[in-house]
């Protein structure tokens, strides 16, 4: 490969967006962007859920006895939302902790009646 085509190909590359993104149109959506954001660039989602969670760990009481651990810790609110744009594209599973965004999953490919 000529050096100017790999420079080529690495700018390429480096302008690509990130795996951890969703495209929404000619919008993009990141981790770590709000549920309000999300929205604003993608609508409604197919589906939505929320429920409170848990996030924190276990410290050991020193007893050795079962049930006497403490644990530390926060409730958050978990919210996941599903996209689903059609056949000829990935359904996407998006997970949020207090209204942001944490996670973006592909689902596999969405159904003839998607949004998009």
């Amino acid at each position: 490969m000529k050096k100017g085509t790999a420079v080529w190909v690495l700018l390429w590359l480096a302008l690509q967006p990130q795996a951890w993104a969703l495209h929404c149109g000619h919008q993009l959506v990141n981790e770590g962007d709000y549920k309000m954001q999300v929205l604003q660039k993608c609508g409604e989602p197919d589906y939505k859920e929320s429920r409170m969670g848990f996030r924190g760990e276990r410290l050991g009481s020193g007893f050795n006895q079962p049930g006497m651990d403490f644990l530390r810790g926060e409730q958050v609110l978990i919210d996941e939302w599903t996209y689903d744009f059609g056949p000829h594209r990935f359904m996407q599973w998006l997970y949020f902790e207090n209204g942001r965004l944490v996670l973006i999953k592909d689902l596999g490919y969405g159904t003839v009646n998607g949004s998009e």
